[in-house]
């Protein structure tokens, strides 16, 4: 009885901690805080303490996909990753502290691995991404303890195997790099056959650090255009990029719902 109210007032703490777009619960955390609440899991017998970085594509497509959003809905943290995140939020009522981007948020964690000996594991991309993003995290964070990888290009028959190994090697924080929504259904999916860490959905984190993409100058990524400049790169993604208009739409509606009741 005692440990159901503790686990209550909780819940209730974070609800009011919390902005609900389109019906998505988003943690008001700064980029430091969320750094912060990660690392204070590390080592806890917890279970997966599952982090999802929730951008406007997640959240309008989690409109669409009941599954994601019992996802979202189940994830210990759920963070901004994205300036349409942070202006709906704004547009509602709510005051997200700042945008806290998933590659940012990996890096922060890939640090604090380095400097407490905290084993890290990468799952996904690309194999020679994969190999090129490891060697890069080596270099970069002096005394990183990656305990293991393994590419995302692996056939469902693989999984429990990828499984077996990840929990032989028991890491603090799992990478999970295999785009959404497939990266957050495979954690959910395996959160019980897992060992206990803080497992993040980092989309194309890899590429990144392994220098086959680049990311937006730090003044775009500032004035929250770090979209456009994506945009510009790979023409490509104009279907994605779309989204991001009828997601604000939807948010509009939301907050003229609000108003009136």
């Amino acid at each position: 009885m005692k440990g159901s109210l503790l686990k209550n007032n909780k819940d209730n703490a974070r609800k009011k901690n919390r902005a609900s777009i389109l019906g998505i619960g988003v943690d008001c955390l700064t980029l430091e805080a969320a750094k912060n609440a990660i690392c204070e899991r590390w080592g806890s017998n917890a279970g997966v303490f599952h982090v999802v970085t929730a951008n406007a594509e997640m959240i309008f497509r989690s409109s669409r996909d009941r599954e994601l959003a019992r996802i979202i809905e189940n994830a210990g943290m759920v963070t901004a990753d994205g300036a349409g995140v942070v202006l709906a939020s704004r547009i509602l009522g709510y005051s997200l502290p700042e945008r806290v981007a998933g590659y940012d948020l990996m890096v922060r964690c890939l640090q604090e691995a380095a400097d407490s000996g905290a084993p890290v594991y990468f799952l996904g991309a690309q194999p020679q991404v994969l190999v090129q993003a490891v060697e890069k995290a080596q270099k970069r964070f002096p005394g990183l303890n990656i305990a293991g990888s393994h590419h995302g290009y692996f056939q469902e028959e693989d999984e429990e195997e990828i499984v077996r190994e990840i929990c032989s090697l028991k890491p603090c924080l799992l990478l999970v790099a295999l785009g959404v929504p497939k990266q957050e259904k495979w954690i959910f999916r395996n959160r019980r056959k897992l060992p206990p860490c803080v497992a993040i959905g980092v989309g194309g984190s890899f590429d990144v650090l392994a220098g086959k993409a680049t990311r937006a100058p730090l003044w775009m990524q500032r004035a929250g255009l770090e979209w456009l400049y994506r945009l510009a790169k790979e023409p490509a993604r104009i279907g994605r990029a779309a989204v991001l208009p009828a997601f604000l739409f939807q948010v509009f509606l939301q907050a003229l719902h609000i108003k009136r009741y």
